[in-house]
């Protein structure tokens, strides 16, 4: 009875300290002087695909800031004046993700723009009232669900495990494509999904993603594309769901949604007068578009899904073919890295040629991945990739010495909570040593966390991107791993153009500086216990469902502070950078790194779902 009491108390006070957490400020409303006439910026990107109509040069631009990718996407929103059409693989109805559906909604009731929207189902847990109020509030604004479980918004568990049990394979093929075009001219794609962690505005984990704006004068792929998922038997119509048609029935639709339904927050006012600044987004995204010598869409047809597992789908197929055709290097982007056999041996085969092939990979720390179980499977398999693929392979810290550069980042030391991150207070997800604060390019007095919340906010590596031979460049939604190749549907832009080439390849170079990113490479020979070490090892991966032996040859290395960067088999190699272990940041006995343990020693049997 005492220790219930206690609990009860320890509940209590919990419970009291987070009420005296105050939240952000409510929505006050945004201006009313701003004619809705005037809103975005139509004139400035209409002069814009004029130009690139008279050149017959499509234009591009690399968008690495979540802040700045989400003020984009608000102007274009606000610049339609025909046609808006997005696919994403996960829209949740936090903050950014109502302010977008919000924008949505002002473009097709005062402007009678056509707005289609394309989510896949499985991880979309969006509510009744709403959908079943969007889906009869305008004929020319249309949902449509990709792949729904028992053709329900809101499947009970029943239901999806009946689906899992009649076709596992096309319950698991999702849509992955992210997308979005406005008036079939102007395009935005790559990895952000639409909520809070990737556009920079969550006190906790956010997305250091990638995006690309298109501004192409020969779309014809790019609307082949939209109709083909749009018109796809996979993509399901909300009216034509079972509960959203019930709801319907019982009047829901006629609910009274304003802009105060939608916009909780304050947070939104400087982004809702920028976007409107001709001058602004003059600054920020026209005045540093790149004119491109080409630009190929690929996209996989909605029949993957039909098809799963299929490992010749057109995205996997046409990064094959550019990885065979590569002559000097390739610089890879991907959050996960967990690579098939097909692919190890494309590389094992460049790597047979006189002139070896540099391939420099970038992906997550354990400490910095939201995905620990795709993160073991790299682990188990990180020694083939260093060894015998001869990659070059760094892992991002979850607060690089950089971040002030790549997001606001003291924004969310000191913005106050919404109410759906107070469930944050205190937590701590990994450590930070000197080494990394002294690193820092910013005032790390405050402990680098929120001063409300006594939490961290950090970055977790989520861009997909190739560079490859400094002239050709892939940027979207596919990752280097199996569900990527044989699963879901995946698209992206191909660019032919050196300018283009060479700043995404600088872009991935400053995230591996080693204040950014950590090294991996194998540890230091010790004569005795390496030849023993490396012994069972070698035996243990061999073993074909699991890998039991702990002690891995290969660790994360940090650049000691001061030092000068060597390479690694430079004799100073060990000296200048230090051993920080495979998992640094995450305690031993810390669920992260106990879970990826246990999953690379026993797990591995199910690597072809990651």
């Amino acid at each position: 009875m005492p220790h219930f009491w206690r609990g009860i108390l320890f509940l209590c006070i919990i419970s009291c300290g987070q009420k005296k957490i105050k939240t952000y400020r409510p929505f006050t409303g945004f201006p009313e002087s701003i004619n809705e006439e005037k809103v975005g910026t139509p004139d400035l990107w209409e002069g814009v695909y004029n130009e690139a109509n008279k050149d017959g040069k499509s234009r591009a631009l690399i968008l690495d800031h979540g802040e700045e990718s989400l003020l984009l996407r608000i102007n274009l929103i606000r610049s339609a004046k025909k046609s808006i059409s997005v696919q994403t693989f996960s829209w949740e109805f936090d903050e950014v993700g109502k302010f977008i559906l919000w924008e949505l909604i002002e473009a097709n009731q005062n402007r009678g723009v056509k707005v289609n929207l394309l989510i896949d189902h499985m991880f979309n847990d969006h509510q009744l009232d709403i959908i079943s109020y969007l889906s009869s509030m305008d004929s020319n604004f249309k949902i449509k669900y990709f792949n729904p479980s028992a053709k329900k918004l809101k499947p009970s568990f029943l239901d999806k495990i009946s689906d899992l049990a009649i076709d596992f394979h096309d319950h698991n093929a999702r849509l992955h494509n992210k997308l979005l075009v406005v008036d079939n001219k102007f395009a935005i794609t790559g990895g952000r999904n639409i909520n809070n962690h990737y556009f920079d505005e969550v006190i906790g984990l956010n997305y250091k993603d990638r995006d690309v704006l298109i501004i192409q004068n020969n779309p014809t792929k790019l609307e082949n594309c939209i109709n083909l998922y749009w018109d796809s038997e996979h993509s399901v119509l909300t009216d034509e769901l079972k509960d959203v048609k019930s709801k319907s029935l019982l009047g829901y639709e006629n609910n009274n949604y304003s802009r105060n339904s939608f916009i909780e927050y304050d947070v939104f006012q400087e982004t809702n007068v920028r976007a409107n600044s001709p001058a602004i987004i003059k600054e920020l995204f026209v005045d540093k578009l790149l004119k491109v010598n080409s630009v190929e869409w690929v996209y996989d047809t909605p029949e993957k899904v039909k098809q799963a597992p299929m490992s010749n789908s057109s995205v996997t197929t046409k990064l094959s073919e550019l990885i065979k055709s590569a002559k000097n290097e390739i610089y890879i982007q991907s959050p996960y890295v967990v690579i098939s056999e097909q692919t190890q041996n494309i590389f094992r085969k460049l790597n047979e040629k006189p002139d070896k092939l540099k391939v420099v990979v970038s992906t997550n720390s354990l400490a910095a991945t939201d995905n620990w179980v795709t993160y073991a499977a790299n682990y188990k398999e990180k020694r083939i990739y260093i060894e015998e693929l001869g990659f070059e392979m760094w892992e991002f810290k979850p607060v690089p010495g950089h971040i002030s550069r790549m997001m606001n980042y003291e924004k969310l030391l000191i913005r106050e909570p919404f109410s759906r991150e107070i469930g944050m207070y205190g937590q701590k997800k990994f450590k930070i040593n000197k080494n990394q604060l002294d690193a820092l390019s910013i005032n790390a007095s405050t402990s680098l966390q929120n001063i409300h919340l006594q939490t961290r906010p950090y970055l977790s590596m989520h861009a997909k991107s190739f560079v490859f031979d400094n002239n050709i460049s892939f940027v979207g939604s596919y990752n280097l791993d199996p569900r990527s190749e044989i699963y879901n549907t995946e698209m992206g832009v191909i660019v032919r153009d050196i300018n283009f080439s060479q700043q995404l390849k600088e872009s991935i170079k400053k995230d591996i500086l080693p204040q950014n990113s950590y090294f991996v490479a194998l540890k230091k020979n010790r004569p005795l216990l390496s030849v023993i070490n490396i012994l069972f090892y070698r035996l243990s991966e061999a073993l074909p469902f699991g890998d039991i032996w702990p002690v891995k040859p290969h660790s994360c290395f940090e650049l000691r502070q001061g030092e000068p960067q060597v390479n690694f088999g430079h004799p100073e190699f060990y000296n200048k950078w230090k051993n920080v272990g495979n998992f640094p940041g995450i305690p031993f006995l810390a669920k992260k790194q106990l879970s990826a343990r246990i999953f690379k020693a026993a797990g591995i049997i199910f690597k072809p779902l990651l």
